[in-house]
């Protein structure tokens, strides 16, 4: 039974990603009704999820998934042409196996599931009807397609089934496949042995063989496709019949383009010598035949693990330089390269591509082009930028929200746009790059950029300020005030005012920032900045009082010699003048509440945040340490000031500190203050 359930789980898990995968395929196939390549794709996805599942017990799923399925086999034989209306069905219909696999099966689903079939059969004039679940049973574990119309007579096919080397590695069996195809006909099959190498030169675990298959059969070519549908990704497979020839995904008339002699003949084509890792990827099945499929509490408890050595190493790297003993030192030099490796790999195997996240936002922008009315294309770069899985999984959510305000704040209607000059169609951007050890991402439109009379208007009718003079950037940043908004009507999409504050505070959440670059007419881009991972860090380590802290290395700019002499008059503010400019300061002492004699030659770090420089006053200026970040317990003094924690070499503990939550509260007492060297 355990087993049963394990089954089960990766199965979920399969779909899910197989789901994942077609929602881009979907919306080509709207602009491109007749990519033949497209409409096969989304066919074996719906294949494999109504097989897998079957055998699985998921009934209705299946029997759901059969329906929709049978609609992309009549347009594989030419009988429906895709359309918008179909599109869209497909998409709901996706949500739908979703939530089938979720378990979390209602009435309404029930009843919109009805009502997506009952759609398509008007569509396809009824030629999707309901099955029996034993029906669809037996076709998966028969792994046959839907059923062609059975023709009169026999006709003969010439079959050549070319397997690339690495076939089975990739645990494809042949053997099952022409048992298969026997079952459709008197079958009459050779073997091509001319491939196989010398003896030094044999691989014993890639296939070298090549078959010749005669086959006399009522049944229709594309039957015999479905044979080999599994396998034509890593295959060539050429059928000869009647009226042509089948060539991979091409058929190609005798009136249209001369049957080749090779194929006339049955001679066998030359096998061609490109690798099986060449071929363009368009399958999830051609992935990295390596990968393998670990939980993720598995993943975090080898972090924790090497976080823990690498804590360990630094302690006894201390040990060796106190000894003085060369072999001593020589030993702990040699482990902290391999820990080292040892770290770097591990969090290497935690990262993600952005791309997936990126590709799942092109399904919401389609949805929101046609609730908004308005044209709307998604385009990313940077894909293949990795993330931490943990900051990605908290990334999401903000990332979501930014695109929904671009499609629906940004992006302008058609109408609109044509009368400013622009093309109808906006565009949203996602871009990601590597900025040392932290990711940029910026969300762009080119819509009509923000309305800052509007924002302080706003505000000021808030009371979130009063009159005076305000840059651009004081302007842009009352966006992220609580329950702010300059949306004149409350719809589904937004406008309700929680939406830039929370985006924030969950960017912050992640240790990143925000920053927002808008121009009247050419539109808005949000910059995320966010780091590669929450588990270690590069942290820059600090004295106060006997006690030793860590900054985030990313945010530290310059660290300055302090004399009483050097501070500034700022209304009863801590500023310093540096190269003339006036620094706000944070005596880091009074925030903690730190007693105790003060160092006699204390420093500035001057950091960055939010593209303004503060000041941080601390005792003594230590350095560069690698940090592995342990998170505080609920009840801990000044948390929301204290990102976390780390332990030292000779076990003492550092406390990891949150520069923009210190800023954060230094802005909010200079304000109670009325001081604006802080706002």
């Amino acid at each position: 039974m355990m087993e049963l359930e394990t089954i089960k789980e990766v199965f979920k898990e399969e779909a899910q990603e197989l789901l994942a995968q077609i929602d881009i395929p979907l919306m080509e196939l709207e602009k491109t009704p007749d990519n033949c390549e497209l409409i096969n794709t989304i066919f074996r996805t719906l294949h494999t999820i109504k097989g897998s599942g079957s055998m699985c017990g998921y009934d209705e799923l299946a029997r759901f998934t059969h329906n929709l399925e049978s609609v992309f086999d009549s347009m594989r034989k030419g009988e429906l042409k895709p359309d918008r209306k179909i599109i869209g069905l497909t998409l709901k219909a996706k949500d739908c196996i979703r939530t089938l696999l979720d378990g979390m099966d209602t009435m309404d689903d029930s009843n919109l599931r009805n009502e997506i079939l009952e759609e398509l059969k008007e569509i396809t004039e009824g030629q999707i009807s309901d099955v029996e679940e034993s029906t669809v049973l037996q076709e998966a574990e028969a792994t046959i397609s839907v059923p062609e119309t059975v023709s009169t007579g026999r006709e003969h096919y010439k079959i050549i089934f070319m397997p690339a080397p690495d076939i089975f590695l990739k645990t494809m069996k042949i053997e099952p496949l022409l048992d298969e195809l026997s079952t459709l006909g008197e079958c009459n099959i050779r073997i091509d042995i001319d491939s196989i190498p010398d003896f030094d030169e044999l691989e014993p675990e890639h296939c070298y063989l090549n078959w010749i298959i005669d086959l006399y059969t009522d049944k229709g070519i594309g039957s015999i496709r479905n044979v080999f549908i599994f396998a034509e990704d890593y295959s060539e497979l050429v059928i000869k019949a009647s009226n042509g020839f089948y060539v991979n995904n091409a058929f190609f008339q005798k009136r249209d383009v001369p049957v080749p002699e090779e194929v006339e003949a049955g001679k066998i084509y030359e096998r061609p010598s490109r690798r099986a890792e060449d071929r363009i990827a368009t399958d999830r099945r051609k992935g990295d035949k390596t990968s393998i499929r670990v939980k993720n509490e598995k993943l975090d408890t080898l972090v924790n693990v090497v976080g823990e050595l690498v804590t360990l190493q630094a302690r006894l790297n201390q040990e060796s330089i106190k000894s003085r003993q060369p072999e001593f030192v020589s030993i702990a030099e040699n482990l902290g390269r391999l820990t080292d490796e040892l770290r770097d790999s591990t969090m290497s195997i935690r990262m993600v591509p952005l791309a997936d996240t990126f590709n799942g936002f092109q399904r919401l922008i389609y949805d929101l082009s046609a609730a908004l009315n308005k044209k709307i294309k998604l385009v990313t770069t940077g894909g293949e930028t990795e993330l931490d899985k943990n900051v990605m999984e908290g990334l999401r959510d903000p990332l979501m929200h930014l695109v929904r305000n671009s499609a629906d704040h940004g992006i302008e209607s058609p109408a609109v746009r044509k009368e400013a000059g622009k093309d109808e169609t906006g565009t949203v951007g996602l871009i990601a790059e590597y900025a040392g050890s932290n990711v940029k991402i910026r969300i762009s439109d080119d819509g009509a950029g923000l309305n800052r009379e509007k924002i302080r208007k706003m505000a000021m009718e808030k009371g979130l300020i009063g009159a005076g003079d305000y840059d651009d950037r004081q302007i842009i940043n009352l966006i992220f005030e609580p329950g702010f908004s300059t949306a004149e009507v409350t719809t589904d999409i937004s406008g309700r005012g929680v939406g830039m504050d929370v985006v924030k505070r969950n960017i912050e959440k992640l240790r990143g920032s925000v920053d927002v670059e808008s121009s009247d007419g050419s539109g808005t881009t949000v910059i995320l900045t966010i780091p590669l991972t929450l588990a270690i860090i590069d942290g820059f380590m600090v004295e106060l009082g006997g006690g030793l802290f860590i900054l985030n290395l990313s945010n530290v700019r310059e660290c300055l010699d302090y004399s009483e002499v050097s501070r500034e008059d700022g209304n009863g503010q801590f500023v310093i003048n540096l190269r003339g400019d006036i620094i706000p300061c944070v005596d880091l002492r009074t925030v903690f509440k730190i007693r105790g004699e003060k160092s006699e030659y204390p420093h500035i770090v001057v950091t960055e945040i939010d593209n303004i420089r503060y000041g941080f006053l601390v005792d003594r200026v230590i350095g560069k340490y690698q940090t592995v970040v342990k998170p505080l317990a609920k009840g801990s003094h000044n948390r929301d000031m204290i990102a976390g924690a780390t332990i030292l070499g000779d076990g003492s503990v550092a406390l990891i500190l949150d520069a923009a939550a210190i800023v954060k509260d230094m802005i909010s007492s200079a304000g109670e203050k009325g001081n604006s060297y802080y706002q």
